[in-house]
């Protein structure tokens, strides 16, 4: 499968004319997502810019790398994805036009030559290189295919095998070729229902978890670390002897009282810091775990298959924990913390 996606990323550099080979613009991809790492380790972690703790400074730092390395790496996609609707938007008018140049009595290569004199966009480049190759001795077939194999496009390419077979089997090429202008502008207006019908459910779950959620996990995470800090104070103002018998030292999940024995007696301190950074870690697991989520229904939904959520996710991610520290940072600020 991982051979296979590499193959059709090379195939969409190679249709949008790429100045980079594959292989080198991974390079740069991965230099320039840790050339991002590395400013925000130092801005956030060394220098402190923004008082941050050493947990989440790293964790944005990673979140950064991977949202930059995603979002460089799939900018040719995008390009190439914007130019295959666009080749796929003006298939059903080209389409009409060389049904009515062939009612009209023309042949077929003169109905190809009105569209590349049209304004189509995209379209009008691959037709023209149909045309060259015709020119140059190729016959209709091969010419028409090397036209299916340079946009990666379902719809065209089963256009493509419809025109030829309809040439192989003598039938009425016009009527085909409006036949076909029909079903692909219905295929169009069937996508664009889908999509604005679902508009409100993919934003009500962006807002609500990709900004709600993370806004309130923030303004929680720093209450709950300033209640824990007067309380780690108060605890620390006690004698000895009290503070070896704080309640409910043994019921925690992710912090072993065993492990907070010391030779001066229970290290309860140190036990109840480490409840307090569990809570925080959890909270910031699931801010990563309804991202993941939220790219994959979101990309269901909108594209019908997971495919693009590569693209989602890291930007959610990247949303959801600015989100959430902007809210951390500033209910911190408000306790003075």
């Amino acid at each position: 499968m991982l051979s296979q996606t590499w193959k059709n990323y090379k195939e969409y550099l190679r249709e949008i004319k790429w100045p980079f080979e594959p292989k080198k613009w991974l390079v740069i991809s991965a230099v320039l997502a840790i050339v991002t790492f590395l400013l925000v380790w130092v801005l956030l972690g060394v220098l402190q810019v923004f008082i941050m703790k050493p947990l989440h400074a790293v964790l944005f730092a990673v979140v950064s790398f991977v949202a930059v390395l995603d979002l460089v790496l799939a900018y040719p996609y995008l390009l190439a994805v914007r130019r295959i609707a666009l080749i796929e938007d003006a298939l059903p008018d080209a389409f009409k036009q060389m049904a009515d140049t062939l009612k009209a009595g023309g042949t077929f290569e003169y109905a190809l030559r009105t569209v590349s004199s049209a304004e189509y966009g995209p379209l009008t480049e691959e037709v023209s290189l149909v045309l060259r190759r015709l020119e140059e001795g190729e016959n209709l077939e091969n010419s028409l295919r090397g036209f299916a194999r340079n946009v990666n496009s379902r719809v065209l390419r089963r256009a493509i095998d419809i025109i030829l077979d309809s040439i192989a089997a003598g039938a009425s090429l016009a009527d085909i070729l409006d036949e076909i202008a029909d079903d692909v502008r219905a295929t169009h207006r069937i996508v664009k229902e889908r999509k604005s019908t679902t508009l409100m459910q993919v934003l009500f779950m962006v807002t609500a978890g990709i900004l709600i959620s993370p806004f309130i996990f923030g303004l929680i995470t720093a209450i709950v670390e300033f209640l824990m800090g007067q309380t780690l104070a108060t605890i620390q103002m006690l004698p000895a002897g009290r503070q070896n018998r704080i309640p409910g030292a043994e019921a925690s999940v992710f912090c072993n009282p065993g492990s907070f024995i010391t030779q001066a007696g229970p290290d309860v301190v140190g036990f109840w810091s480490c409840v307090r950074d569990s809570i925080t870690f959890l909270l910031v697991v699931y801010i990563i775990i309804e991202s993941i989520a939220v790219g994959l229904m979101v990309s269901m939904i909108r594209e019908g298959n997971v495919s693009k959520s590569f693209i989602y996710i890291p930007i959610f991610l990247f949303i959801a924990y600015t989100v959430y520290f902007v809210s951390y940072a500033g209910v911190s600020g408000f306790f003075g913390r």
